[in-house]
């Protein structure tokens, strides 16, 4: 394995790492009836995800717009409006963060399909990934 190829799989794994951590947070927050806590971390796994995706194709994403260029990009790149459609409803729940206002109930709306999304978002990982 060449160095570089070490370095894109570590980056790959500490996003991906950090995405689940997130998730699982955020479904523990919600358990605790906390829907700002649960929210920000459902963009944050969401964007660590979307990172990871990146990171596997040499692409590295600093800042907020970046993420939100990304999220585009890999929507037309896959054909799947949905990856934008989640992305907003992530981004949604990130600005909950700063303007509470949403019931746990309403980020339970969005919380099983950012999970499914951060797990499509593994599978295009997988999908490049060498298999030697």
């Amino acid at each position: 394995m060449r160095k570089s190829d070490l370095k894109v799989k570590k980056s790959v794994e500490k996003y991906r790492a950090q995405s689940i951590h997130y998730l699982e947070n955020a479904f523990s927050s919600l358990e605790a009836g906390d829907p700002e806590k649960a929210g920000e971390f459902l963009w944050g796994s969401l964007s660590q995800a979307l990172k990871a995706v990146a990171a596997s194709k040499e692409i590295e994403l600093k800042r907020h717009w970046d993420i939100t260029d990304y999220a585009k990009g890999l929507t037309r790149e896959q054909g799947d409006k949905s990856i934008y459609d989640v992305f907003g409803h992530a981004s949604y729940l990130h600005s909950n963060f700063y303007e509470a206002g949403l019931r746990v109930e309403d980020v339970e709306i969005y919380a099983e399909e950012i999970k499914e999304m951060v797990g499509k978002l593994f599978g295009l990982i997988d999908e490049t990934e060498p298999t030697s």
